[in-house]
């Protein structure tokens, strides 16, 4: 419904339906993060190799790093002691005999199904405000 508004409470008006449309696409865009992150660690727990040990896929994980009111930032990590294999996994590495192992390319195959459904996600949050 549509209100009366004078001249003199217009900008106070839009000031208060941006800050209205602000807060509602900053909470969006938290759980549209949070839904993102999980599936990346879900994706690459279920397609990352499992590590001379046979524990580097129960390692992978996620957190949030910062929560304010400009939104949230989250990461993906591996947990020691096998967060220093994610390099060589993902790149290859040279062997003890002078060869090279085969680059195993789960992350990005992770990443490359997680991140475009989560950039329609956050544009349909922008665009609808909620």
């Amino acid at each position: 419904m549509a209100k009366n508004i004078k001249p003199d409470e217009l900008g106070k008006a839009i000031e208060q339906e941006l800050t209205i449309y602000s807060t509602a696409v900053v909470e969006g865009l938290d759980n549209e993060s949070a839904k993102a992150v999980k599936k990346l660690v879900k994706l690459t727990r279920a397609t990352a190799p499992n590590g001379a040990r046979g524990s580097f896929k129960k390692h992978i994980s996620s957190k949030l790093l910062q929560r304010n009111s400009r939104g949230s930032k989250y990461v993906w990590y591996v947990k020691p002691p096998d967060h220093r294999l994610t390099h060589l996994l993902v790149h290859g590495h040279a062997t003890k005999d002078g060869g090279r192992t085969k680059a195993d390319p789960f992350l990005e195959d992770a990443l490359d199904q997680v991140l475009p459904e989560f950039e329609n996600n956050v544009k349909e949050v922008i665009e609808n405000g909620n």
